[in-house]
């Protein structure tokens, strides 16, 4: 009976897992969709700035909650926590925001989301000594053809399109540098005071640059579709994002956990085409079935 019982109980926390962690790749696929409304009306540092700012306090408010101490910072953890802000932070969120000034937000959502895991993999083999197996590596190399095919640069794309590609694919750069850094910073934090102390440094570095760029007076000339994209980046792409991420990965294991990244791109592509009225080409779209293979083996290869 306990042996029943105790797999009734471990069934029960894997259900609620799964919830949480579909819910989780529903609250980051649409980030694609809230970040494109909020670009039409506002510059992409005072986007950012106010997303993070509201995030930061918000997560504050959630440990304190939570009775979750923050870990104590000392002085050499500061270039770490530097490192954090200026990758997923404060340069990430310039990438992938300007992006979809120039490129649809069906491109963005394939590719970050599909090749920052591979280069996530790529940095990690030299700079934390993890060895790839040979089904990761096969998944790196059909990723990056599915990139080729999402981008098409012989097919007639505008360069305009091209240009934010390429933005889209520098904030994977940088969003597999932060996922490297995190690793490191899991040695020293706890997951949601790396969360929230990359979050108060990147923040630091965009308020001054949204200043310059005239965020007050734009914010205060924005409607309230410009504000909603933000909330929905701020509340539901940062925070709710974050701790169901936690919840699942703290009751199935972050291997486990890992597989619905997978489902990321495609809410992301399916939200934009649905809400913004975005065409998905078929090169497009078989670019993007490729990534996502691609993206299965490099979490199914994992690394030793």
């Amino acid at each position: 009976m306990a042996a029943d019982d105790a797999a009734i109980a471990a069934d029960r926390h894997d259900r609620a897992a799964y919830a949480a962690l579909v819910v989780t790749a529903l609250s980051f696929g649409g980030t694609w969709v809230a970040a494109s409304v909020a670009v039409d009306e506002l510059p992409p540092f005072t986007i950012a700035a106010v997303r993070f700012g509201l995030a930061g306090l918000l997560l504050w408010a959630v440990a304190r909650a939570a009775g979750v101490r923050l870990a104590p910072v000392t002085r050499r953890d500061l270039p770490l926590i530097a490192g954090l802000g200026l990758t997923a932070i404060a340069g990430y969120n310039f990438f992938f925001l300007t992006g979809l000034t120039l490129a649809p937000a069906t491109d963005g959502s394939l590719i970050v989301p599909g090749i920052s895991p591979v280069l996530t993999a790529l940095l990690a083999a030299p700079i934390l000594g993890e060895q790839l197996r040979r089904t990761t590596v096969g998944g790196l190399f059909l990723a990056i053809a599915g990139l080729v095919l999402v981008v098409n640069p012989q097919g007639g794309t505008s360069p305009s399109r091209l240009l934010g590609d390429l933005c889209f694919l520098t904030g994977a750069v940088l969003w597999a540098g932060y996922n490297v850094l995190s690793r490191i910073g899991g040695t020293r934090f706890n997951s949601l005071s790396a969360t929230l102390y990359g979050i108060v440094a990147g923040t630091i570095v965009l308020v001054p640059l949204a200043l310059l760029e005239g965020g007050p007076s734009r914010l205060l000339q924005t409607d309230g579709a410009g504000w909603l994209g933000i909330g929905y980046l701020a509340l539901v792409g940062s925070v709710v994002g974050f701790v169901l991420l936690q919840f699942g990965i703290r009751r199935i294991g972050a291997s486990r956990a890992a597989a619905f990244t997978l489902l990321v791109p495609v809410v992301g592509v399916s939200t934009s085409a649905w809400l913004l009225a975005e065409p998905v080409g078929p090169l497009t779209a078989l670019g993007g079935a490729v990534i996502l293979a691609g993206l299965w083996l490099v979490e199914r290869g994992g690394a030793r």
